[in-house]
């Protein structure tokens, strides 16, 4: 019996904040405190929601140190792994002139992309701003550019190879 009334403490406790004292139901002298086995919960930062607006869910400046902004060959090449087409920008004008013009075909196409390179948020609004209906990523290519040997964007990557 002392056993399911331990059970029960426990699962009862386990929803409570740790802020909170426990209440005690039933205590036959033996019982043991369950708060040394609670998680300790570090205390709540307030943040107001002017700063939760200016948070980023990424970090700036996104950079990929092997690629820069330039004009790619079109290289034939199985990438058989890439599930969708993939296509790579910079915040430079070159980049947002190629999303203006290659757009509506990357949405036919379905292709995902990623921006990597921005060196402010206003670069980032401004890449976003161009994309509009493609879903695009802040992020560093970084790890594929060099095994690919990428080293200009923008790009677009698919089964078959890559082009601009």
């Amino acid at each position: 019996m002392r056993g399911l009334i331990g059970i029960m403490c426990f699962l009862l406790c386990v929803g409570v904040d740790a802020r909170e004292p426990l209440t005690v139901i039933y205590d036959s002298g033996d019982t043991l405190s369950l708060e040394p086995y609670l998680p300790k919960r570090a205390p709540r930062e307030e943040v107001t929601l002017q700063e939760k607006k200016d948070q980023l869910p990424f970090n700036l400046p996104i950079t990929t140190p092997s690629m820069q902004s330039g004009k790619v060959t079109v290289t034939p090449k199985a990438l058989r792994y890439l599930q969708r087409p993939l296509f790579l920008v910079g915040a430079d004008q070159d980049s947002r002139d190629w999303l203006v013009e290659k757009r509506e075909q990357l949405i036919r196409i379905g292709a995902v992309g990623l921006l990597v390179e921005a060196t402010t948020q206003k670069d980032v609004e401004a890449v976003l701003a161009v994309a509009e209906g493609l879903r695009l990523v802040p992020a560093s290519a970084e790890g594929f550019a060099t095994r690919l040997g990428l080293t200009h964007y923008p790009i677009l990557l698919s089964k078959e190879g890559w082009e601009q």
